[in-house]
């Protein structure tokens, strides 16, 4: 027996409905990304992620943050969009909508994870969970793919193949350029690094500590300006006396005006906590 067509839906074809399992997963999308975004915010650690975590060193890296927004941000209004797209009828356009965008989302998901495995070395459990709600999604869309219709061959195998391959690449290559082209400049970084130094603060690390690579690689070239004390013997200029005095327990350490800051802090943190002032234009 044929399906009654609602009346306001009297142009819609059959298979055009709500997909209910996109909606719930992508609740559940933007509830992870919406708790990673206040986080980012407040400037506190995720839950289950303390000082020094994976999610602490994800969440104070440069990609933590795109064009001033929380990265996680732009995750959860991806979210909410496929929520609302899938919570009605998904006709042809429709459907073909969410698939770029999930597809989108997977592709930043993708190079999210290869950036915190790859370059940071952090496992954040958090981003990760987020991944793969995404790939539910996209998995969720293509088992509902209508049929493509004399007047839809976009929706063909080959041709969605073509258009998801196309948007996946863009993808990709538009948010490591926005990356690339929102990273912070030398001179700030230089500039606080040399007042941390002249005002007595001191930054705890090892050589094989993948936070402290990430606390140095934020400041660029002006790491070897950083109060750094390697607290491993094997490593260079190793003064594990130094950190035993100061009774370090997790890496990286900063003590900045006799107070203690354990994990890996930002450079605008660290100058706020160090009392740098940037000096004024002209000067």
């Amino acid at each position: 027996m044929a399906r009654r067509a609602h009346p306001g839906h009297k142009h819609e074809p059959e298979f055009a409905r709500p997909v209910w399992e996109v909606v719930v997963l992508a609740a559940a999308g933007a509830a992870v990304t919406g708790y990673l975004t206040v986080t980012k915010l407040v400037r506190t650690a995720p839950l289950l992620c303390g000082a020094g975590s994976a999610c602490d060193l994800v969440q104070a890296s440069p990609w933590a943050t795109l064009l001033g927004v929380p990265t996680a941000a732009w995750g959860a209004a991806l979210y909410v969009v496929l929520g609302l797209l899938a919570a009605r009828p998904l006709t042809r356009r429709r459907w073909l909508w969410a698939f770029a965008l999930a597809v989108a989302g997977v592709a930043f998901s993708g190079y999210m994870v290869t950036i915190a495995l790859g370059v940071l070395h952090a496992g954040c459990w958090w981003c990760l969970t987020s991944a793969a709600i995404m790939v539910l999604v996209l998995a969720a869309l293509v088992r509902r793919r209508p049929p493509p219709g004399p007047r839809w061959t976009a929706l063909q195998p080959a041709r969605l193949a073509w258009l998801g391959g196309s948007v996946a690449v863009l993808t990709v290559v538009l948010a490591a350029g926005l990356f690339w082209l929102t990273t912070p400049t030398t001179p700030y970084q230089e500039a606080v690094a040399r007042h941390l130094s002249a005002t007595g603060a001191r930054f705890y690390g090892t050589f094989w500590c993948p936070a402290c690579r990430e606390q140095k690689r934020l400041f660029g070239s002006a790491a070897s300006e950083l109060p750094y004390v390697e607290c491993d013997a094997r490593g260079a200029g190793g003064r594990p006396d130094l950190c035993a005095q100061a009774n370090v327990r997790a890496y990286p350490t900063w003590v900045i005006q006799g107070t203690r800051h354990e994990g890996v802090t930002p450079p605008e943190t660290l100058a706020r906590l160090s009392g740098f002032v940037p000096p004024k234009p002209g000067r």
